[in-house]
C-alpha cells in the first residue's frame, strides 16, 4: 500500500509541471507610447495583481515576457485589463474595472482611484484630500470623496446608494466619466465568464485529455462450485493493485460543462494468493486438505461512462455510470494440493487444470468531484463500483467480478 501510493504521489508530481505551460488567448498591450498591439496574452484566472504580462503575435512566434512598468497595460480582448500604477511605493500590474478621465483599480480587496489629481487614492472611510485643477478638496470616506469630484457643469449627481463593492463602483465611476465628456471603458472582473465562455461557445475547450492514477481492489467470487473441478477456496479479501493510464473526456454541450462523455484506458497487475485447509470425508476418504493458489494477470482495462456534474464554479461534484471492457494478459494460475490421510501419511500434487478468462467485462457507477485549476485545466478524485464477469474460464460454475477503484485524474488540456 505504502509503495503504491508513494508512485500515485509521484505522478502527480511529474504531472504538476504541465500547469506551467500557459494557455494563450487573444489579447493585447499598451507600449509607453500608447500604441496598442493585439496578440495573445498567457491566460490568467483570478489574479488582480500579476507579477508579468506573458505576450506573443500569433501561435508560433516569440514570446515575450513584460514587467510593470515595460507596458502601460495589457488586457484580454473578452476579458480583464491590467494597468501599470504604484502601489505602496513600487509598480504594479492592477486591474482596471474603469477607465477614462478616471481610473477605478481593484487590487481583490481595496479599490483605488486613480486621476485628476488623484494619485492611486484608495477608496474607504479614511479622510484626505487632493488637488483638483489647483484647488485643494478635503474628503471624509469614500462617499463624500465621489460627492466632490471636480464638475464644473454640474452634470454628475452621485447615486445614493454608493458601496464598496467592485461592481456597484464601476457603475458609478463610468457614470462620472460619462458626465465629463470623457470615454467611459469598464472591463470584466474576472477572466472565465469572458474568454473562457466566448471561446466555448467557438467550440474549443470541448475535449481534454489527461493521466490518471490509483488504486484497484478486486475480488473473484465464485456463489457455486462442482467438485469435478476440484476444490476452488473462496476469496473472501479484496486484493489491492495501483493502476495507472490515460483518459479522453468530451462535454456534451458548449452552453455549460455539465454533461460529458469519457473514455479511460486503465493498466494494473495483479497477484492473488488464496490458502485454504478444511477435512473432507467424500466418497468416504477421510482427508485434511490444503490448497495454495496463486494467480494472477495484467489487466488493460476500457471504462466508458457518462457523467454528470453539479454546482458552478471550480468545485464541482459528479455522478457517472458505464460499462468496461478488460482484457487479462499474461494470465497465470498455478493450484498446489496437499492431502494429509487419517494415518498421517502427506502427498502432495500440482492442478493446473483451471485457466483464466482472458477478458472480463461489466457494468461501473460512481461518484467524486472535479476541481478546476483555469478553463483547460483540472483535477478529479473519484470513488468508483464495479461489477462484472467471472475470472475462471469454466463454464458450469456461478461467479462474478466486484471491484472498487479510487482514481485521481489531471487533465492537462
Amino acid at each position: 500500500m505504502k509503495r503504491s501510493a508513494s508512485t500515485v504521489l509521484l505522478l502527480f508530481v511529474l504531472l504538476s509541471a504541465n500547469i506551467a505551460q500557459g494557455d494563450f488567448t487573444s489579447g493585447y498591450i499598451i507600449r509607453k507610447d500608447g500604441s496598442l498591439v493585439y496578440g495573445q496574452i498567457e491566460y490568467i484566472t483570478k489574479d488582480f495583481t500579476p507579477k508579468v504580462c506573458v505576450f506573443r503575435w500569433f501561435d508560433i512566434s516569440a514570446v515575450y515576457s513584460y514587467g510593470p512598468g515595460d507596458i502601460e497595460a495589457f488586457g484580454f480582448t473578452y476579458g480583464m485589463r491590467y494597468n501599470t500604477a504604484v502601489v505602496n511605493g513600487s509598480k504594479t500590474f492592477i486591474a482596471c474595472l474603469a477607465e477614462g478621465a478616471l481610473d477605478l483599480l481593484y487590487d481583490g480587496s481595496k479599490l483605488y482611484l486613480n486621476g485628476l489629481g488623484l494619485d492611486m487614492v484608495q477608496l474607504d472611510n479614511s479622510a484626505g484630500s487632493f488637488n483638483a485643477e489647483g484647488q485643494m478638496i478635503s474628503f471624509n470616506g469614500y462617499r463624500d470623496l465621489i460627492e466632490k469630484l471636480p464638475d464644473p457643469e454640474n452634470k454628475f449627481r452621485a447615486p445614493p446608494d454608493i458601496s464598496l463593492k467592485p461592481e456597484k463602483m464601476t457603475e458609478v465611476i463610468a457614470s462620472y466619466n460619462r458626465s465629463q465628456g470623457s470615454k467611459a471603458t469598464t472591463f470584466a472582473l474576472i477572466n472565465a465568464s469572458g474568454v473562457y465562455e466566448e471561446m466555448r461557445n467557438q467550440g474549443a475547450f470541448l475535449d481534454h485529455y489527461g493521466l490518471l492514477g490509483g488504486l484497484n481492489a478486486s475480488k473473484y467470487l465464485i456463489t457455486k462450485i462442482y467438485h469435478q473441478h476440484g476444490y476452488i477456496p473462496e476469496m473472501n479479501f479484496f486484493e489491492f493493485s495501483p493502476l495507472f493510464g490515460l483518459f479522453y473526456n468530451r462535454s456534451l454541450s458548449r452552453k455549460n460543462d455539465h454533461f460529458f462523455f469519457q473514455a479511460e484506458v486503465i493498466a494494473f497487475r495483479t497477484n492473488v494468493y488464496i490458502y485454504d485447509e478444511y477435512y473432507d470425508e467424500f466418497y468416504s476418504l477421510s482427508q485434511t486438505y490444503r490448497i495454495d493458489i496463486n494467480m494472477g494477470y495484467t489487466g488493460l482495462k476500457v471504462p466508458l461512462s457518462f457523467k454528470v456534474s453539479f454546482l458552478k464554479g471550480s468545485f464541482k461534484p459528479f455522478l457517472d455510470v458505464g460499462v468496461f471492457g478488460m482484457v487479462n494478459l499474461d494470465t497465470r494460475y498455478t493450484r498446489e494440493i496437499e492431502t494429509e490421510d487419517l494415518n498421517h501419511v502427506v502427498r502432495s500434487d500440482s492442478d493446473n487444470s483451471v485457466v483464466l478468462n482472458n477478458g472480463i467485462i461489466g457494468g461501473l457507477a460512481g461518484a467524486g468531484f472535479i476541481i478546476d485549476i483555469n478553463p483547460r485545466q483540472s483535477i478529479f478524485l473519484e470513488l468508483r463500483g464495479e461489477t462484472g464477469s467471472g475470472l475462471f474460464n469454466i463454464e458450469d460454475i456461478a461467479q462474478k467480478t466486484i471491484s472498487f477503484n479510487v482514481v485521481a485524474g489531471f487533465d492537462f488540456h
